[in-house]
């Protein structure tokens, strides 16, 4: 990247930010803090309003705003592609927000861009699958992202795995994030006195209460660290001919597959599960072209299964 460029760059990291530290930029854009004192000067010169230092970090001047910017052809089709995804992945209310922040970016383009992106919109899709948020009109993620924001404390119902009947829960919402195809609160559950991971869509409503959440609470990155290390992963082996790996779908992935290794004409699919049980009655509607080389217990647990059945 030229240098043009990269002070371009660290214009729109200033307008889109409310403070950004000079080891933010220098890990951005792969150059030193000295090069980085130098562009932002550079900036200053050219009669960019920056407040702030090297200490604190820099912002531009409250009240400044920068023209509409132009959107180069990759960043366009990045949007397209975040677009499906968000379609599939997120509630009817973040659809919505998504879709009306992509119409704006549409407006600022030229015409030939418009055009191009028409095109390009009808090139990108996704095979419909279930999705728990597809036929709800619910806006779970919105809300809770809201409440996230104002540091609100919030009363939800919860149904926890293998119940029926759901309790009432008031919670202080720390942050959201997505695995294996689902969405996960964390949040310090007042009822329990302890902070819980809920499953968005086992949460039904949810009501604002109106009190602020004083408590000081960890950020969001510190828990998925905390989660990713005491999660008990499990890694798994599966093999499988080239010619027949195209009969496994893409529910592999939901699996948790992590590489695939190919020797010859032998395909290793290597995984990393949350439950052996879970997987191995996924494998178990592949075990005619597939066998498991790791782990023995994955083995055994399908062998008993097979027992059980033809016991019946």
């Amino acid at each position: 990247m030229n240098r043009i460029d990269r002070l371009s760059a660290i214009l729109i990291m200033l307008q889109s930010s409310v403070m950004i530290k000079p080891k933010l930029i220098s890990e951005r854009f792969g150059i030193g803090i000295r090069t980085v004192y130098r562009d932002i000067k550079a900036l200053e010169e050219a009669g960019v309003p920056i407040a702030g230092d090297s200490r604190i970090g820099y912002s531009l001047v409250d009240g400044f705003k920068l023209p509409p910017l132009m959107f180069t052809q990759e960043e366009a089709f990045a949007f397209l592609a975040a677009e499906r995804l968000v379609d599939k992945f997120t509630d009817e209310g973040l659809r919505k927000s998504y879709k009306s922040g992509v119409e704006k970016i549409r407006a600022v383009m030229r015409m030939t861009q418009k055009k191009t992106m028409a095109t390009i919109d009808q090139r990108i899709g996704h095979l419909d699958f279930h999705s728990s948020f597809q036929q709800s009109s619910e806006d779970r993620l919105q809300l809770l992202l809201d409440n996230v924001s104002k540091r609100e404390k919030i009363e939800i119902d919860y149904t926890s795995h293998g119940k029926i009947e759901g309790t009432k829960r008031i919670i202080d919402p720390i942050g959201i994030f997505f695995s294996m195809a689902n969405w996960y609160l964390i949040a310090f559950c007042n009822t329990k006195n302890d902070y819980r991971t809920f499953k968005v869509n086992r949460i039904g409503n949810i009501k604002p209460t109106g009190y602020s959440i004083n408590k000081e609470h960890p950020s969001l990155d510190s828990f998925l660290k905390e989660l990713k290390d005491r999660t008990d992963l499990q890694k798994v082996i599966i093999e499988i001919s080239t010619s027949d790996l195209p009969i496994i779908d893409e529910s592999k992935y939901y699996q948790g597959l992590v590489s695939e290794e190919t020797s010859g004409d032998r395909v290793k699919l290597h995984f990393m599960t949350f439950s052996l049980n879970q997987l191995g009655r996924w494998y178990l509607s592949y075990m005619d072209v597939a066998k498991i080389v790791y782990p023995e217990k994955l083995k055994l647990f399908v062998a008993d299964i097979i027992r059980q059945h033809l016991a019946y």
